[in-house]
């Protein structure tokens, strides 16, 4: 077995070293980002060039015949499938995954396959018709004469399968307009660069000739360039750049692309749509489309326009720039006419409700606790025994509504704040506030908090006095033991902390444990033990924290309260 060595080579071992480099590169992205059809498909592409290239190679540096022949049929393990990787990769790289199932592979390779096994059976000479020998400049070069089966099931069917390739990047090209053409002609050079060099070849067009060195496998290197080219300028293996334009065009939301004299260049179907309400188009000033479309703002604006019907969009804007200039912009425009709707329902009710919670506030708060009062006043001067009666009843239901207001009030303001109002709260201060006016307001509870309460903050606002004082309340008013005892007792956690509200009460039935919260239920009249516990389950939820019931042991019920740490 000997050697040559001829610069002619260095062609075909660019070619090489270029697939060599492109295939690393998808097997780093396939790393970084993931396995993806396309990655797997311009790996094995590339792979099919390395192999072309390097037993061209081998084969022209060879001078031993047998060997240049074995080096020969060895190369068509890169060559033959070549069209059909071609055409599956173009099928991925224009977004038509779907239609590459198994039964599409099987068959666009079975060609290939069956060639190859020809090639190193070659029955009847259907392969190779006859090789021979030829020296040019010094060089020992194989010619081979090829049989009916390299033209059909290798020329003829390769050429078809890149045909079909073609022709689906173009069609798409066309389709999408003149921002795919640069791509789709580089994808289009690369599948059709070897068929071109063998059409040279065979019109022994210089430096083509029959019996001089092959040049066909130098294509290889033209084919990796031009994919290398678009991978650099528009990163298709990434993402297709078909895929965004498709995405563009399919979008729901209007999308205009402006220039930098701020004119309308591009507009996708819903974008078109929304020009021809306006009476605009192409080549408009986008200020004459609408006075209110304005490309220098970044954030989402609502534009009220009348282009037919009265409706709503959200305008936003992205600058499009090059070496720090900017070259123009990209507008989306969604119609947002139905959520501004929305939001203005809401806005309505929220100043109804505001309205009410003055009113609560205000107006029957007063009242009530000046009926309270006089109630009070009288009931200190009487001596009539029914006198006194009525009136016990009319401050005990009095002092019900009083209360009621005030979670009316409460629960109100948590359904109409703006915005989030939680901020870290000391928990020692309003705990022991609120256990304080329990036990001055009814000296036969007695209120035990088990340990110090620890100084530290959750994540809660102005209402987690109230949750407090209504599950304190709810554990004497429900308590009809002649020894009512209220336990307080609180534990820290990483993340949370945990105050726990027991009582030596009746206690609460399993089934029961979760209604008496009003949990599934919107309104005042929530099943179980009124409005307080509901008011009390919200509260405690808009904080991000949670509130349950359990046994007390021996008697009796644990309301345990689990409010973030701040």
């Amino acid at each position: 077995m000997g050697w040559q060595f001829t610069l002619l080579a260095l062609p075909t071992l660019t070619a090489m070293l270029i697939s060599v480099l492109l295939g690393g590169y998808s097997v780093q992205l396939m790393k970084e980002k993931g396995t993806t059809p396309l990655l797997k498909l311009f790996f094995v592409v590339n792979l099919g060039l390395v192999t072309w290239t390097l037993f061209s190679t081998l084969k022209l540096l060879q001078t031993d015949p047998a060997t240049k022949l074995l080096f020969y049929r060895m190369l068509y393990f890169g060559i033959a499938p070549l069209g059909a990787l071609a055409l599956m990769f173009v099928l991925v790289h224009t977004d038509r995954v779907s239609e590459l199932r198994p039964s599409l592979v099987v068959g666009l390779l079975a060609v290939p396959a069956a060639y190859l096994v020809i090639l190193f059976t070659n029955p009847y000479g259907l392969a190779v018709e006859s090789t021979r020998i030829v020296e040019r400049g010094g060089l020992v070069i194989l010619r081979v004469e090829t049989g009916p089966a390299h033209l059909v099931l290798e020329l003829l069917y390769n050429a078809l399968v890149s045909i079909v390739a073609i022709g689906l990047i173009l069609s798409e090209a066309l389709r999408l307009g003149q921002k795919y053409i640069p791509q789709a002609l580089l994808v289009t050079v690369g599948v059709a660069a070897p068929f071109v060099f063998v059409g040279l070849s065979v019109n022994q067009v210089p430096p083509f000739a029959s019996d001089s060195v092959n040049f066909v496998p130098v294509s290889a290197g033209i084919t990796s360039l031009t994919l290398g080219l678009a991978i650099a300028r528009y990163h298709f293996l990434d993402l297709p750049p078909i895929a965004y334009t498709t995405a563009m065009e399919a979008s729901p939301d209007g999308v205009l692309v402006v220039d930098a004299e701020k004119r309308i260049i591009h507009a996708n179907e819903r974008g078109t749509e929304l020009l021809n309400q306006f009476d605009a188009g192409l080549g408009d000033a986008l200020a004459d489309v609408h006075t209110s479309f304005d490309v220098e703002s970044q954030s989402d604006e609502i534009v009220h326009v009348d282009a037919g019907r009265s409706r709503y969009l959200s305008v936003r804007s992205q600058v499009l720039e090059r070496q720090d200039r900017a070259i123009g912009w990209v507008i989306v425009l969604r119609d947002v006419t139905e959520l501004h709707e929305q939001q203005q329902q809401i806005l309505e009710r929220n100043e109804k409700l505001t309205l009410l919670n003055e009113i609560l506030r205000h107006d029957i708060r007063n009242d009530m606790m000046a009926v309270l009062g006089n109630a009070r006043l009288v009931q200190e001067t009487t001596d009539d025994e029914m006198a006194t009666e009525r009136l016990e009843t009319i401050v005990r239901n009095g002092e019900h509504a009083t209360e009621l207001t005030e979670s009316v009030q409460a629960l109100m303001s948590t359904m109409v704040a703006d915005e989030n109002t939680t901020r870290p709260t000391p928990l020692i201060g309003v705990l022991t506030a609120e256990v304080s006016s329990v036990q001055s307001s009814s000296r036969s509870v007695e209120v035990d908090v088990t340990d110090d309460i620890p100084d530290v903050e959750v994540v809660a606002d102005d209402l987690l006095g109230t949750v407090f004082r209504n599950l304190l309340t709810n554990a004497v008013r429900h308590n009809r033991r002649g020894d009512p005892v209220v336990t307080v007792s609180v534990e820290t956690r990483a993340d949370e902390v945990i105050v726990r509200v027991s009582d030596n009460g009746p206690g609460v039935p399993d089934e029961r444990k979760d209604d008496i919260f009003g949990r599934g239920e919107r309104g005042l009249e929530s099943p179980g033990s009124g409005l307080g516990l509901y008011l009390v389950d919200t509260v405690v939820r808009n904080y991000g924290g949670d509130v349950r019931v359990e046994d007390n042991d021996p008697t009796g019920a644990t309301f345990v309260v689990c409010l973030p740490r701040a």
